[in-house]
């Protein structure tokens, strides 16, 4: 039976209401109704899209962090801190050099086996500190090289870095052609004279200070192929070409050779203090690192 809006009863099959003549309601078709159990599935089916962008989401978080996790781990690992002005703040393994000392009673230091230093990004990863034994001085070179320091009697002393296996490692002039790689810091101490002639081919205050103590020139002139930058009136860098002996130690060889020297001429200061590194063309990044962190090391002594 089929109520309408007037509260009249009319038959199933009534179309209209036989009352008021008023359209009575369809009621649903059984076979065209959808189900309880339609309504959930069609519910379902719509949320198995949302469900697979949940997972994907919950995925790519997940994978996120355990790449920052490995990044953090690795960085702390090989202590590099990414700073300003294109450097990294590192921490690099310090190698103690096998020592020859001219006064017995000198003793090795207690030395730290790392160093902390800011370097050029590129090369952070390629560089480790050597240093005699009691820490006099301390270079920057190629990891995995070889070392032999000296200490004089006179508190003179020297290091110098070379590949492994290397034969050809000496100071002063290289023979021609040779393909010899090296890194060499010196310093003079309290030695007037010897600061004096050391650094007099490249300061004029150095060649007029041993004038004036030895009353004749400086014994030694640079090459004229050798090229000098004054960074300021106590430290100077130069290059020798290929085949130029000049003021770097050693020279002369198949691959120019890039040094740095200070000179001052107060008698209080730790003498003159040079570096040489050479290195094949195609690493003039490194050399400019090495001599870089000679600079700032001992630029002011």
């Amino acid at each position: 039976m089929k109520t309408c809006e007037c509260q009249a009863v009319s038959g199933d099959d009534a179309v209209y209401c036989a009352s008021c003549g008023r359209r009575l309601a369809v009621a649903d078709d059984a076979h065209t109704a959808p189900s309880q159990v339609e309504r959930v599935a069609s519910i379902t089916a719509n949320q198995v899209p949302q469900k697979r962008i949940l997972a994907v989401i919950a995925s790519f978080i997940a994978i996120a962090l355990v790449v920052a996790t490995g990044l953090t781990y690795l960085l702390r690992n090989v202590h590099i801190e990414i700073s300003s002005n294109n450097l990294v703040s590192v921490q690099l393994p310090l190698n103690v050099c096998a020592t020859s000392v001219g006064v017995s009673s000198n003793t090795p230091a207690n030395l730290p086996a790392t160093v902390q230093v800011d370097i050029a990004k590129g090369v952070a990863t390629q560089l480790a500190f050597y240093s005699d034994n009691e820490g006099v001085i301390e270079v920057l070179a190629p990891s995995g090289w070889t070392c032999t320091a000296v200490i004089g009697a006179d508190g003179s002393s020297s290091v110098t870095v070379s590949p492994a296996g290397q034969s050809d490692v000496s100071n002063g002039a290289l023979t021609p052609g040779s393909t010899a790689e090296e890194i060499n810091a010196s310093q003079t101490s309290a030695c007037v004279g010897c600061r004096e002639s050391l650094a007099c081919p490249l300061f004029v205050n150095a060649a007029n200070d041993y004038l004036h103590a030895y009353q004749k020139a400086c014994p030694s002139s640079r090459p004229t192929s050798e090229l000098v930058t004054v960074i300021n009136a106590h430290i100077v860098e130069f290059k020798d070409p290929p085949g130029v002996n000049g003021d770097a130690d050693p020279s002369g060889g198949a691959y120019p050779a890039t040094g740095v020297m200070t000179y001052f001429d107060d008698l209080n200061s730790d003498g003159s203090w040079t570096e040489t590194c050479v290195l094949p063309p195609t690493n003039t990044s490194t050399c400019k690192a090495i001599i870089g962190n000679f600079n700032s090391r001992y630029g002011s002594r």
